[in-house]
């Protein structure tokens, strides 16, 4: 059963603490089906174009550019398992979170696009759409602006000094931690573990 810790909310990254991935994967599985020279180096650039992160540019926008600039030559249903094979589930944290769930509120923050959350969504079986989540794709703003932990605080009505945000980038725990929050730089379950048996907020 799981603990009530004394937080008002645990906010939860989801790339790199619930979802691994392996973005060079990703990459190198993009280049491959692409015949320009530079193919890899434009996917780079491209896939980690923070407008990627705000819905600016979206998936669908970004496979027509890798056709028509670098001649990637799968179809759309192609380009979907390419754009989503090098994320995992990491179950043990998956069913941790689920447990703090029952007896604390859970949120989710991250930094994605649509077709990336809603791939997420199937492969567990829906368990994330279960949780109260803010998207940056949704949100309009990414990771480490300390606006949009303002923005976050303020949608779900929490009071950052109340709350605890866990994340596997240091520079996304720091920007919270300016806003007020607590933070928690995330390097395994057992870490977060011991740091929510010893915190008080």
């Amino acid at each position: 059963m799981s603990v009530k810790y004394p937080f008002d909310a645990l906010v939860f990254d989801l790339g790199g603490v619930i979802i691994p991935h392996d973005n060079k994967m990703l990459h190198d599985r993009l280049a491959a089906g692409s015949t320009a020279p530079d193919a890899l180096a434009q996917i780079r650039a491209r896939s980690t174009d923070h407008r990627m992160g705000t819905g600016e540019i979206t998936a669908r926008q970004l496979y027509d550019e890798l056709r028509r600039d670098i001649g990637y030559g799968r179809n759309w249903a192609g380009f979907q398992a390419d754009w989503s094979c090098h994320l995992g589930i990491d179950h043990a944290m998956l069913d941790f979170v689920r447990d703090l769930a029952t007896t604390n509120r859970v949120m989710l923050f991250s930094n994605t696009n649509e077709e990336h959350w809603n791939y997420l969504a199937t492969v567990t079986d829906d368990a994330l759409n279960k949780f109260e989540s803010y998207l940056s794709f949704r949100l309009g703003m990414v990771k480490p602006s300390p606006d949009a932990f303002r923005r976050v605080a303020k949608d779900a009505g929490i009071e950052p000094t109340r709350s605890l945000f866990v994340d596997d980038l240091a520079e996304n725990v720091a920007a919270a931690e300016s806003v007020g929050f607590h933070g928690h730089v995330f390097k395994g379950k057992a870490g977060l573990e011991a740091y929510l048996a010893t915190s008080t907020p």
